[in-house]
């Protein structure tokens, strides 16, 4: 992998791609479904679907054109802080070629993909009012979430399909997030649980990670492997009562993760990556990072930074997720941070697992 900050412009214009969906959305939507479809949750079977498997049925006379542009533009726009392009969904398109006069689609074809754990539904319907979203979830199984987005023709759909594209992805990333934390709940490491568990403190990360190291005020847990490797660190340091900032945040991560995780000969350490300007100047080098507060695990309030990370004088980098937090009663503040090395391999699906396991931190 190239070291971070060859990256560039376009790359720091990726990190941003999705800084605006920054809380989760709270929607009061509606969506009503043909009573005689519904089974009760305990009878509902078990969803499908790989992770961020994202199934769109859309009408078969609108397949091309703007609705199509707007489908790419809007579920295969680029994963935010990954070095390169990957989508944000793994797509299947199917078409339908009758809907219901509830806006429902029809036909035997659709029977297998009922049961998918993330379903899109665009419909057209002449006799609508203004364009509108709902959101049903356990519908034909469980976990489900389905959005079905309705307007009264092709070019319209197309066009407010873009408008909440924002809420869209939130609502298919956050119940993907919320499927794979109860599953990490579950099946996680016992290794970053009997060490976190040292420091006062409960993650579930999967069970691969098994290697691990304590020092002053801080624990690291990962799968220690050439590719594919994931990991997780925990660190904590005295709270000056100043608010949270990007800015506090990447001086004290740097810090403490020189201090913490050499590479492999001396004078190499990780640090977060920097744009650096025309003179190549260090200290006017911009972090390739963005912010936003979020509300987690039962109204926990969470700095959240997204960012990449590079190796300092050598030749390694990455993405990390982290996420702090003021302890006002010990005044600490007290980060939970993931971060991937994965230069051969896609690292959506590895970023959002660790993700995930950064959602059960307590």
């Amino acid at each position: 992998m190239k070291p971070a900050t060859t990256y560039g412009h376009n790359l720091l214009r990726r990190l941003h791609a999705g800084a605006a969906a920054k809380l989760a959305v709270c929607l009061v939507l509606t969506l009503v479904m043909p009573a005689a479809c519904r089974k009760t949750p305990a009878t509902l079977p078990p969803s499908k679907g790989l992770p961020y498997e994202l199934v769109v049925i859309v009408p078969r006379v609108a397949c091309e054109g703007a609705l199509a542009d707007s489908i790419d533009a809007v579920l295969r726009a680029s994963t935010p802080v990954l070095p390169q392009h990957e989508p944000l969904f793994r797509l299947d398109i199917v078409k339908a070629d009758a809907f219901g006069t509830d806006g429902y689609p029809q036909g035997r074809h659709l029977t297998p993909w009922r049961t998918f754990r993330l379903r899109l539904i665009l419909t057209v319907d002449r006799t609508a009012g203004a364009p509108s979203m709902g959101i049903a979830t356990n519908v034909y199984a469980r976990p489900q979430t389905e959005v079905c987005v309705k307007a009264r023709s092709v070019a319209e759909l197309a066009v407010y399909l873009g408008q909440v594209r924002e809420r869209v992805v939130e609502i298919f990333t956050e119940a993907e997030l919320a499927h794979e934390s109860a599953g990490l709940r579950r099946r996680h490491s016992r290794v970053t649980a009997e060490t976190m568990q040292g420091v006062g403190h409960r993650v579930c990360t999967p069970t691969e990670l098994n290697a691990r190291k304590v020092g002053v005020d801080f624990v690291w847990t990962g799968t220690n492997r050439g590719d594919r490797d994931q990991n997780f660190v925990y660190y904590t340091y005295p709270w000056d009562g100043r608010a949270l900032t990007i800015a506090g945040f990447v001086a004290k991560r740097d810090s403490v993760m020189r201090a913490n995780i050499p590479g492999s000969t001396p004078g190499q350490w990780m640090q977060t990556a920097r744009l650096h300007g025309k003179d190549g100047s260090p200290a006017d080098a911009t972090p390739l990072a963005m912010e936003c507060w979020r509300v987690i695990n039962n109204n926990v309030r969470v700095h959240e930074v997204r960012g990449l990370w590079e190796l300092h004088a050598g030749a390694m980098g990455g993405p990390f997720i982290a996420h702090e937090r003021v302890d006002t009663v010990a005044r600490r503040v007290v980060v939970a941070e993931v971060f991937i090395f994965s230069p051969h391999s896609p690292k959506r699906n590895l970023l959002r697992q660790m993700e995930a396991a950064l959602r059960t931190f307590e």
